[in-house]
């Protein structure tokens, strides 16, 4: 869609969410979440808030119908055409209505973070130190193929930029994503974007990617299948290979990673995949949300598979999770 056709839409929305839209503007706020006409949350500083807000359902429903467009669809009820999926001008929105939404329409309407935080923002407000700053520069510009891990709204994709300024720029570089968020200054940079709607996949990507003559490829998130696209492709001579995935500890992080390769059906025994990961994936940082406050807990560095004890090898370079145990 147009850029003309957007901002139109932007402006459409706004007025829909008139009540409500100051908040976005609000440079404090991450996250406004509509949960129902006097439901109304905040995520302000990693804390989620309840404001004495309110909308009709009407408007909330109003603004799922015009944010359909995005997508060039009209959402209609007992469909899967009620649940919409939609980014606009630094906005990621994700919106449902009756009877997926039980208690009627809902929206959560993200941010995206415009300013990039580099490793020395970090070590600043203490969330690494300048000693594993020192290491993660030092293993991108060596090509280490990195998972940063971690839940929801921990700060993968901003750690994952950080790590992304640390690229040299001659380089040229490919991303992939369903939703563009990764920032990268390099020259010599494609961005490629799936839509699943549209029955462009990110395993589609990866191979179109390999194509391109990457010096290296960068995925948002890794999600599905595409896991397995991109251990090959991290083994057939593109080092140097980022990716974030959802996952819980440094360690989770691996077996999800493991159980996302096997999805793709390639006929692997499980404890080949557990090879090829270990043998892979250099370095696995973890990142989670303890009171507010985002931070790095972990830091694996992996020495192999043992075939004897089926598990992974790793030295623990950074271990912030026991504190918190």
């Amino acid at each position: 869609m147009r850029q003309q056709d957007n901002s139109h839409i932007l402006e459409t929305l706004r007025n829909s969410l008139t009540s409500v839209w100051d908040l976005l503007e609000s440079e404090n706020v991450q996250e406004l979440m509509i949960n129902g006409p006097d439901d109304i949350w905040v995520e302000q500083g990693g804390k989620l808030t309840r404001v004495d807000r309110s909308l009709s359902a009407t408007q909330i429903e109003s603004a799922i119908h015009i944010l359909g467009r995005i997508n060039n669809k009209d959402v209609i009820e007992h469909t899967s055409d009620s649940i919409v999926d939609a980014r606009l001008e630094g906005l990621r929105i994700a919106a449902a209505i009756r009877p997926i939404s039980v208690t009627g329409p809902s929206l959560a309407i993200r941010k995206h973070m415009q300013v990039v935080l580099s490793l020395e923002n970090y070590v600043a407000t203490g969330a690494i130190t300048e000693e594993v700053a020192q290491v993660l520069r030092r293993i991108v510009r060596e090509h280490k193929n990195i998972l940063v891990v971690g839940g929801t709204s921990s700060g993968k994709t901003t750690f994952l930029n950080a790590l992304i300024r640390e690229v040299p720029e001659h380089e040229r570089i490919v991303t992939i994503e369903d939703t563009q968020e990764l920032k990268v200054s390099a020259p010599n940079w494609v961005p490629l974007e799936a839509n699943e709607q549209a029955g462009i996949t990110c395993r589609q990507l990866l191979k179109l990617a390999l194509r391109y003559r990457p010096d290296r490829i960068l995925v948002g998130e890794v999600r599905g299948p595409e896991a397995y696209d991109l251990l090959q492709a991290a083994n057939t001579g593109h080092d140097g290979v980022m990716a974030t995935l959802h996952a819980s500890s440094a360690k989770q992080g691996l077996t999800r990673l493991e159980t996302l390769i096997l999805t793709a059906n390639v006929g692997w025994p499980h404890e080949a995949v557990r090879v090829s990961v270990a043998e892979t994936f250099h370095y696995i940082v973890f990142l989670a949300r303890r009171n507010g406050v985002r931070q790095v807990e972990q830091i694996l560095q992996m020495q192999g598979y043992d075939h004897k004890q089926q598990q992974y090898q790793f030295d623990l370079l950074l271990d912030r999770k026991e504190q918190h145990a």
